[in-house]
């Protein structure tokens, strides 16, 4: 095990693994453009996969700053 940098807590960690989803679910979201023909799924199940990546992936944003401009302050000591 190691010890967390100096200055930061796990608050911190959660905020750098929320904005890591916007990699994970774009990631999810470019494999299903590329193998959408052979999966042979209809396209009302490929789209809303691609609307529900779309949305987790600006969510996964938006709670990742949220939590780092709330714990992120630098204290001024």
């Amino acid at each position: 095990m190691s010890s967390l940098p100096e200055g930061s807590s796990f608050k911190h960690i959660l905020g750098v693994g929320l904005l890591a989803g916007i990699g994970f679910t774009m990631s999810i979201f470019i494999s299903i453009l590329s193998f959408s023909d052979a999966l042979h799924i209809d396209a009302l199940h490929i789209n809303e996969a691609k609307l529900s990546i779309l949305l987790t992936s600006l969510l996964a944003g938006i709670l990742g700053y949220m939590v780092l401009s709330v714990f992120g302050k630098k204290s001024s000591v």
